[in-house]
């Protein structure tokens, strides 16, 4: 998932230098070559010199890390950050930098770091963002005059928990306050910031709610370095969807010096997802801040002639993902009327680590490899994700997702990413009833399905008992999902004696019947035969879903002895399951079909339908 962090709000840089004195040149930089042409093993290679110094994102959290601790009292002092945190903010300038396709060399001004931590601090006392604060009491004047000094040259932060997330913060830019302009965006991408610095500290010393500031004005870096006709966010060629939400605002900010931004009112965008031929028109008629939205922003926030459009109903991005811009109504500064048309691709930047399962039961001692969708290559990129525990001493976990239970308790095992985190996995440790274990023959396919989520922590025990038809449901519901994915219910279940998304799920998907049009009996056992029926529907929509055939069409079964006792609803399941090595006889050749299915031998036969098919 995409991680959401605590309560935020953010205020671009307030003052706009007004004028952009660029003059493009043959050498130097050029944007729209770069972006363009790289690859995504490129753009993860560069990831790793400017990944962000932790995978977590806790690691600002603690008055550790400043050289000199923020004082609240009399007298007041801002405080150092130690060197360390503030280039993890750098890093993160220069990787999205990077990513625009510009220098991504930009420094510390060190000089500026006073003026950064008063602002973030006077915000901070003050309890809320502004490039004018009002004197807290207790500051004294000198650094009062710092404070609003870096106030209102800042973009400024709260509520995001580090440096490198705060930069990340100001590229979205997206909410309602700051759609009509991504100033904080524009800022950090202007092509001729050179430096920056920034400040951090908590309100009132508290640790818990962080305040920031980043300096956002300078102009230090020579206009022939970059060569530009407009920079993009995200940018033309491969983009990593980390570092942009799929209801984020898309910017083109054009280079006044080339495109006239005196004729800005038939400017007009189209966007084009490839993969299904969507497309959305833009134009000055779209101003819904929270949906579909467009506008033209000439103020002086980095590059003064900004394009700003965001599609609606967009969820989220699949991989290799490629829209297509295309800008109509600009005019050269010639007067020409001329057009931009570019492509970005979304691709996943990281691996992210996929739990099948939300919780597990687990005892002292026993051990369990989660399902983690993560592979060797991920694992050897360097870039894989981080498992961790909340309570290692009760439940540790290490690299390869393999969790080890220690004692009774609980915890939570997590896999951070970066930008993202996984949902996590709940772990109970509970001493087991030593009469209530899973059959030896069984051990290893329930480990696996536990580990899949087939088990789940309310049916993870009296392992020998019949299986109810309520338990067998979500459980056939799980593999569908683990193979086919997930989907959500669109219709009212039609059982009057259960009301259960996941069962009205697994009967919108033909997995499942009722034992009548309004019945469901959820706590009625499951038979052999009915579980054959079941599995052999289940195999047939996995078939279609995958576009695979099942082997064991060709595979000759002798008849059971009690084949007469076997129902006709049910008697082709039941030899097809036999075929596909489901389910077998159980001596004398014989089928059983009234027998009842238990726990474990329900966990045993979906594991291995499930492992058909991985």
């Amino acid at each position: 998932m995409k991680f959401k962090f605590r309560v935020l709000g953010i205020v671009s840089a307030a003052l706009l230098l007004t004028g952009f004195p660029s003059r493009t040149s043959a050498s130097g930089q050029n944007v729209q070559d770069i972006s363009a042409s790289r690859s995504p093993q490129e753009i993860r290679e560069v990831f790793k010199q400017f990944r962000p110094m932790s995978q977590s994102f806790d690691y600002m959290e603690s008055m550790d890390i400043f050289e000199a601790a923020p004082q609240f009292g009399t007298p007041m002092d801002a405080g150092k950050l130690k060197q360390v945190y503030i280039e993890d903010g750098l890093k993160a300038v220069n990787f999205v930098r990077y990513l625009a396709g510009l220098p991504s060399d930009v420094e510390a001004d060190w000089s500026l770091a006073p003026q950064e931590q008063a602002a973030a601090m006077a915000n901070a006392l003050n309890g809320g963002l502004s490039h004018y604060p009002s004197q807290p009491a207790g500051m004294d004047d000198a650094l009062f005059r710092l404070a609003a000094d870096g106030a209102k040259s800042s973009n400024l932060y709260a509520g995001n928990p580090t440096l490198y997330s705060n930069v990340t913060g100001y590229m979205s830019d997206s909410d309602t306050s700051n759609i009509d302009r991504v100033g904080h965006r524009r800022w950090i991408i202007n092509p001729q910031m050179k430096k920056t610095m920034f400040g951090f500290t908590f309100k009132n010393g508290d640790n818990i709610y962080p305040y920031g500031a980043m300096y956002a004005f300078n102009r230090e870096r020579s206009a022939s370095e970059v060569q530009y006709d407009y920079v993009s966010w995200p940018s033309a060629g491969y983009f990593p969807q980390e570092l942009f939400a799929p209801d984020d605002a898309w910017s083109v900010s054009l280079n006044p010096d080339k495109y006239d931004n005196t004729r800005t009112g038939q400017i007009s965008v189209n966007l084009t997802r490839i993969r299904d031929g969507r497309s959305w028109s833009f134009s000055a008629q779209d101003t819904n801040k929270s949906g579909k939205y467009f506008n033209v922003e000439k103020s002086g926030y980095g590059i003064p002639f900004c394009i700003i459009f965001r599609p609606d109903g967009i969820s989220a991005f699949e991989d290799e993902d490629t829209f297509k811009v295309d800008i109509r109504g600009i005019y050269s500064k010639g007067g020409a009327e001329t057009a931009i048309s570019f492509e970005t691709t979304m691709f996943d930047l990281l691996a992210q680590a996929s739990f099948r399962t939300e919780s597990i039961q687990l005892i002292p001692g026993e051990q369990l490899q989660l399902y983690t969708g993560i592979n060797q290559a991920d694992k050897e990129s360097g870039l894989a994700p981080q498992f961790t525990s909340s309570n290692p001493e009760v439940a540790a976990v290490d690299q390869d997702g393999t969790i080890t239970a220690k004692r009774s308790g609980s915890a939570t095992i997590s896999a951070n990413q970066y930008f993202n985190a996984s949902e996590p996995v709940y772990v109970s440790v509970k001493t087991a009833d030593p009469k209530d274990r899973v059959s030896a023959w069984a051990q290893d396919a329930y480990s696996k399905a536990k580990a899949n989520g087939i088990v789940a922590m309310s049916s993870d025990s009296k392992y020998q008992t019949p299986v109810n038809r309520y338990t067998f449901a979500k459980e056939a519901l799980k593999v569908y999902e683990n193979i086919a994915g997930k989907v959500s219910s669109t219709t009212a279940s039609p059982f009057k004696d259960i009301q259960d998304s996941r069962i009205t799920l697994a009967y919108e998907l033909n997995l499942i019947k009722g034992t009548s049009a309004t019945a469901f009996s959820p706590w009625k056992t499951v038979t052999r035969q009915e579980a054959a029926t079941m599995l052999s529907k289940l195999v047939q929509i996995l078939d279609e879903r995958t576009q695979t055939a099942s082997s064991g069409a060709g595979v000759s079964v002798t008849p059971f002895k009690d084949d007469s006792g076997i129902a006709s609803w049910a008697k082709d399941a039941v030899y097809a399951s036999v075929r596909l090595g489901l389910l077998n006889g159980i001596g004398n050749n014989k089928f059983q079909p009234l027998d009842n299915l238990t726990l474990e031998q329900s966990y045993v036969i979906l594991q291995n339908l499930l492992d058909r098919y991985e």
